[in-house]
């Protein structure tokens, strides 16, 4: 074969032309990791030096430096981080908001009466609209009606002390008797027996008073 057929004329140009187009593909992936490493480096990590140490490590060591990189690279980007700690804050709030059965710690919602597993009493229906209501509560918040009250406890008052008192003759409210009325006035006759009694009333016009029989 001659040497007038290599495509630089000789096989000294050819190799010339390999190696020259070599460095150009070496030095177009060279930059490339290193653009590559910069961006990927900026998602993963806000420290600066970190970012710099990166991209000098891809920049000088080329394919090795960029294999120690994949390495040693956070696990995670950010954007996934801040993913991950919203569904996390998310998940801690839901078990936050679910409640547990003081009896057997399972959870429990807010409208059982009971619980489904071990049958301990949680709340108490209304007696009118039968929604469930917190031992806690005086009344219903639902219909307005007044709890009853336990067994061995008193009546609840239906207003707070210092409230405004049922004037004489008023009628009862529910859950509070109404005062009894005042004892009728008794005469002086009837409380002293040996007291005189007073044949007319007394007189107040004049000097014409009655005279008590003599």
């Amino acid at each position: 074969m001659p040497f007038d057929s290599w495509p630089g004329g000789s096989w000294e140009a050819t190799l010339k032309l390999s190696l020259t187009i070599l460095a150009l593909y070496l030095g177009t992936l060279w930059l490339t990791l290193v653009y590559w490493t910069y961006r990927d480096i900026r998602q993963r990590s806000r420290d600066p030096i970190v970012q710099m140490a990166a991209v000098l490590v891809v920049l000088v060591f080329f394919l090795p430096g960029h294999w120690v990189y994949l390495i040693l690279r956070p696990r995670h980007t950010l954007a996934e981080l801040y993913e991950r700690s919203l569904e996390e804050e998310a998940l801690l709030q839901e078990l936050e908001d679910q409640k547990a059965c003081p009896t057997c710690k399972r959870r429990v919602h807010d409208d059982f009466l009971i619980c489904p597993s071990c049958r301990t009493r949680l709340k108490e229906p209304c007696r009118s609209c039968a929604k469930p209501l917190s031992y806690a509560w005086v009344a219903c918040p639902y219909c307005g009606l007044e709890k009853a009250p336990r067994e061995g406890m008193g009546a609840r008052p239906a207003r707070p002390p210092g409230g405004p008192r049922p004037v004489q003759g008023q009628v009862a409210t529910a859950g509070r008797p109404a005062p009894p009325p005042p004892p009728p006035a008794r005469s002086v006759a009837a409380s002293d027996p040996f007291a005189p009694a007073r044949a007319f009333p007394a007189a107040h016009d004049g000097d014409d008073a009655p005279v008590i029989g003599s």
